[in-house]
């Protein structure tokens, strides 16, 4: 009883007890980030840091300044060779083509389903044409039997 109790202890520390597998994770993860690398994260983080409040500091308001400086007259160029009638008229053929492409796809979408409730619809008819006619040969065999169960009783009564 004691050693089963210990072997069951056993195989129970093996497959629940993680803490042994986890803590060697744990000190390989320091030993890496800490002895190994050193501070060369820190470092890297350090010069991105520098380099994005360089960029807020100096280079985002001299973007700001130019674009502001330069958007109306590129936009005045843009406009004079570009004019505002062809540019609504482009888009409105742009988006007549797409709603022709739009309709073409929904009435093939249409056409499909059609097509699949017309083959449902031909085989339930060709399933109930089968058991109407199933019905018609068991009918008239049935029939075939009530004619000669009356002629052999004809017979019998003819004979007397």
């Amino acid at each position: 009883m004691e050693r089963a109790r210990r072997d069951l202890s056993e195989i129970h520390s093996r497959l629940f007890d993680h803490r042994p597998i986890i803590q060697a994770d744990i000190r390989y993860f320091i030993k890496e980030f800490e002895e190994k690398r050193g501070f060369r994260e820190q470092r890297g983080l350090a010069g991105v840091n520098n380099l994005i409040i360089e960029l807020n500091d100096r280079v985002l308001p001299q973007t700001c300044e130019s674009m502001n400086s330069n958007l109306p007259s590129v936009l005045a160029k843009f406009w004079d060779f570009f004019p505002v009638e062809a540019a609504k008229q482009i888009t409105n053929r742009i988006q007549q083509r797409e709603q022709e492409a739009d309709q073409k796809d929904r009435l093939q979408a249409i056409r499909e389903r059609r097509k699949a409730e017309w083959e449902a619809f031909v085989i339930e008819q060709r399933r109930k044409s089968a058991e109407v006619e199933e019905e018609h040969v068991k009918t008239v065999e049935w029939v075939k039997e009530q004619y000669v169960r009356m002629e052999e009783d004809l017979a019998k009564f003819r004979t007397f």
